[in-house]
């Protein structure tokens, strides 16, 4: 993977230091307490709020700790227990639990109030998807060849993220097979409000284009040598078909502003690891959903910081 154009401020990066987990710990917690409660049990000792489960399950992430970090470094620590209302945090195995019972629902639901301030308008969006590796290989025995056969396994990460903030705006998970364009109309489905819509040509469809003019937005994806400006009841794709055999370099320089998306990979990945460790497709993917609510956490401190003191979040990265 290649590097990043752009990064994160390394002013706000070095001002919020000092203050990231006071800062982390009350916004996680101001958003989790706005979802439901959980269902009183009436026998057997009383489980840990879910809420708080998952603040900490977000904390591990964020500050990068494996369990046996957790275990040695976290689970006593003031500075998370009190604001928590706890003594001593839940072992790793209550953790490990937690994560069974949060649903991607739920979690789509926590990110969405996160970063609910800053998508209160129109939207311009940039779609990719990248695959992540899972430690472990199959292995089997090829008859034809008279060889053992090995291959890597991977998930797929569909992801809508803001162009000018960088948040992760949606996501799905899927096994590295599945094709993406089925996934452009279901990652932007929450928002009605559309601007520019960039994405490469493995979204490329009729439907795509048509579902984003709907919404009020203009979808911006490559086409192929055999494409034809046949409307066929999709008249945003004759529009767009136009506009790319018109004046392509206008179309080509919006589109490479795609590039971005790539960055944010790039930081998912280099941050919090490009592989998954959890066997199971339910626990992997949960895994990875905490790291990205992880990501926007960080990003949303950064970006109030920026606010507050009038400065750029993102600059030019030095080569």
């Amino acid at each position: 993977m290649g590097k990043p154009i752009t990064r994160l401020n390394p002013k706000i990066e070095s001002s919020i230091q000092k203050t990231f987990l006071e800062k982390a710990i009350g916004l996680l917690l101001s958003i989790a307490m706005i979802l439901p409660d959980q269902a009183i049990v009436k026998r057997g000792p009383k489980p840990y709020d879910y809420r708080k489960v998952l603040v900490i399950c977000v904390l591990r992430v964020l500050l990068r700790k494996t369990y046996a970090d957790y275990e040695i470094e976290m689970r006593t620590d003031k500075r998370i227990c009190d604001p928590l209302g706890l003594t001593i945090l839940p072992g790793k195995s209550t953790l490990q639990r937690g994560m069974n019972n949060f649903t991607m629902d739920l979690l789509r639901e926590f990110n969405k109030l996160l970063i609910q301030k800053w998508i209160n308008r129109k939207l311009d969006v940039l779609i990719d998807a990248s695959g992540i590796r899972i430690v472990g290989r199959s292995i089997w025995y090829s008859l034809r060849i008279k060889e053992k056969i090995s291959r890597r396994e991977c998930d797929k990460i569909h992801l809508a993220v803001c162009k000018d903030t960088l948040l992760v705006l949606n996501w799905f998970i899927t096994e590295g097979r599945k094709h993406d364009s089925p996934f452009f109309r279901r990652l932007l489905a929450p928002f009605n409000w559309l601007g520019e819509v960039l994405a490469d040509a493995g979204y490329l469809s009729r439907k795509n284009y048509q579902f984003v003019t709907d919404r009020k937005g203009a979808a911006f994806i490559p086409f192929k040598k055999n494409s034809t400006g046949k409307p066929k009841s999709y008249p945003a794709w004759k529009w767009a078909f136009n506009l790319w055999k018109a004046v392509p370099m206008i179309f080509k320089g919006i589109y490479n502003q795609r590039s971005k998306v790539e960055m944010v990979f790039s930081v998912l990945k280099k941050r919090y690891g490009d592989q998954l460790y959890s066997k199971g497709a339910y626990r992997r993917r949960r895994e990875f959903a905490l790291r990205l609510l992880a990501y926007n956490t960080k990003l949303v401190i950064c970006l109030e910081y920026a606010l507050e003191n009038n400065l750029s979040c993102w600059v030019r990265a030095k080569q």
